[in-house]
């Protein structure tokens, strides 16, 4: 239907109009939140978000409608730190209700810890149904490595870093992940004072 086209095309708009952020002139992969979002299509955000309010028109929410709100979430917030984490949260917990794949619940944990913290996060990995099918996906550990260096958990999350790099195919991706390792292993544990 009508609508569920120009939800579709609006998360179309949305992810293609950061692609030339994600990586540098090097070939090298950017975090979300070391983008540089002057490199983001304006045009392309702004076609976007008009076909997301024009997908709102009626009742039906699919995956698109759900999918596209997560990325004009993204698109809109000036900075990694205006993000509007709760929302995308809300629309995770719809969008799960459509898709309880472990990718889209791996994603949400990523959610459940901008907003509750890295621990709230590991807890949402451990309830994804189906976990075990991620032990082969690189983002699982990570995701993983992320939390655990965010608490100072730094064996742990060099320990995930490295089964991401063992995993990951791409180069670049290995590259992005290595050098989150040799941070990993230069951090120290704080001394209590």
């Amino acid at each position: 239907n009508l609508r569920r086209t120009h939800a579709l095309l609006s998360l179309m708009l949305l992810n293609g109009a950061r692609l030339a952020a994600r990586t540098d002139t090097d070939g090298n992969v950017h975090r979300l939140k070391d983008q540089d979002r002057t490199r983001w299509n304006r045009t392309m955000i702004n076609r976007g978000i008009l076909h997301l309010r024009e997908s709102a028109a009626g009742n039906e929410i699919s995956e698109y409608h759900l999918q596209a709100g997560i990325a004009a979430c993204h698109c809109v917030a000036p900075d990694f730190g205006s993000t509007d984490w709760p929302r995308i949260l809300a629309l995770y917990d719809q969008l799960i209700q459509l898709d309880d794949s472990p990718i889209v619940a791996l994603n949400r944990a990523v959610a459940v810890a901008q907003v509750r913290g890295p621990e709230a996060g590991i807890d949402a990995i451990a309830a994804i149904r189906n976990c075990h099918s991620l032990e082969s996906y690189y983002l699982f550990y990570a995701v993983l490595a992320e939390f655990e260096f965010q608490l100072q958990h730094f064996p742990a999350a060099a320990a995930h870093l490295r089964r991401a790099i063992q995993l990951a195919e791409i180069t670049s991706e290995k590259a992005l992940l290595s050098a989150r390792l040799a941070e990993c292993e230069n951090q120290r544990m704080p001394v209590a004072g």
